[in-house]
């Protein structure tokens, strides 16, 4: 989903010089976001996010494909259907559809200065949607001696009821077909998509570091170079959101005793208004004839990434727990022609939260002592949602490669 952003705003490495004394973890685990002066650093974040269950409007976890099952195909979608009665149907849906994410985003600054760091972010995404989807129950089928070419008529209807002899319910490649020939949508399978998405330009200036803690501000700004959704496609597939975002972060660290320490990241992302095309439903429709396809005014709710961690340092190695949380406002859409369609905004404000774990493994001394060929951190973090609200629930699971030079 669009408000789940999870790219870092330029999460780079290090404090201020490739000198070893007096680092501490934020530094050697790259948790600082700052670029050693006059140098570059690197992130490399290889993720994997899966998804088959979402948060509704009122909370409760559903399957993805709840909305699209056990709907009955009947005259109030289909209103040829009215001819052959109230209990007339096609049949009724079944539909299991799992999302998987693949993300590899690589993230390259600069140490303008010991304070300040500019840098850019490329984000290349694999997105599979896997549809399971089925016709059952239905009491219509194809009329084999229907003609085309000839006006609909009383003797010539593409459909007859099943008490007819030889007619049979309709099936899912034949339900495939309809939607395809009478609504202009694209079929409801299985696909995946690639691309780069959004790329993001920005910088980073420390405010204020002491020995123990600093306190970093960001900002960037989302270029839209991702394809927005096809209207024609109801399992949208995009790879990027393909709208021009301003975003603003602040992080905290402070090293505490023991080789205990905590992080804050706060992040606010500022949605500025586009266009996109959609097809507009009356309220209440589940389909929308492809006549009603229109460029809309679109202002994207602004969202907020919040991420508490706690870790724990032993040598090279460091364990952390966190708390994350997403939340989106709502959406807003006007229609240049005076279409009504307020309602397209209803359940696009959202929220989510997270708990993540995390091991890492900070090779910078070994380079410092020869054994290791270059200063290299390891991440390996888990995260899941426990909680949510018209929001996905997502399993993450990211490697995070990060270096200089």
């Amino acid at each position: 989903m669009h408000y789940l952003k999870t790219s870092l705003l330029l999460s780079l490495l290090f404090s201020n010089t490739f000198g070893l004394e007096g680092l501490n973890s934020s530094s050697s685990h790259a948790l600082s976001s700052l670029a050693p002066e006059g140098h570059w650093a690197v992130q490399i974040e290889q993720k994997n996010r899966r998804a088959t269950m979402l948060y509704g409007n009122g909370k409760r976890e559903t399957a993805i494909g709840e909305p699209y099952s056990d709907i009955n195909l009947n005259g109030e979608i289909f209103p040829s259907l009215a001819l052959f009665g109230a209990e007339a149907t096609l049949g009724k849906t079944q539909a299991d559809i799992a999302l998987d994410f693949d993300y590899t985003t690589v993230t390259l600054g600069y140490g303008v200065t010991k304070d300040l760091t500019v840098g850019v972010i490329v984000p290349y995404r694999k997105k599979t949607t896997t549809v399971n989807f089925s016709l059952s129950e239905g009491n219509i089928g194809v009329n084999p001696t229907f003609n085309g070419n000839q006006t609909v008529s009383a003797t010539n209807l593409p459909y007859l009821p099943t008490s007819v002899a030889g007619i049979t319910p309709l099936t899912t490649p034949q339900l495939q077909t309809l939607l395809t020939n009478e609504f202009g949508y694209k079929p409801l399978e299985s696909i995946t998509k690639s691309g780069f998405a959004d790329p993001t330009v920005g910088f980073l200036y420390n405010a204020y570091s002491t020995d123990t803690d600093s306190l970093i501000l960001g900002a960037g700004y989302n270029i839209p170079l991702a394809k927005k959704d096809d209207p024609d496609n109801l399992m949208a597939t995009n790879i990027g959101d393909g709208n021009p975002t301003v975003r603003l972060r602040l992080e905290y660290f402070k090293e505490l005793k023991q080789q205990f320490d905590i992080a804050g990241k706060f992040e606010y992302g500022v949605e500025l208004a586009d266009k996109i095309t959609k097809r507009v439903p009356k309220k209440g429709e589940f389909l929308a004839p492809k006549s009603t396809t229109e460029r809309l005014n679109r202002e994207i709710g602004d969202y907020r990434i919040y991420n508490v961690e706690v870790g724990k340092t032993w040598n090279n190695y460091r364990v952390a727990l966190a708390w994350h949380r997403s939340e989106k406002d709502a959406d807003h859409y006007h229609s240049s022609k005076g279409t009504e369609v307020a309602h397209l905004a209803e359940n696009t404000q959202a929220y989510s939260s997270q708990y993540e774990g995390s091991l890492s493994w900070s090779g910078i001394e070994a380079w410092d002592k020869g054994t290791f060929p270059l200063p290299l951190v390891v991440t390996l973090n888990y995260r899941d949602t426990y909680e949510g609200k018209n929001a996905l629930k997502w399993k993450e699971v990211y490697l995070t490669l990060t270096s200089f030079f």
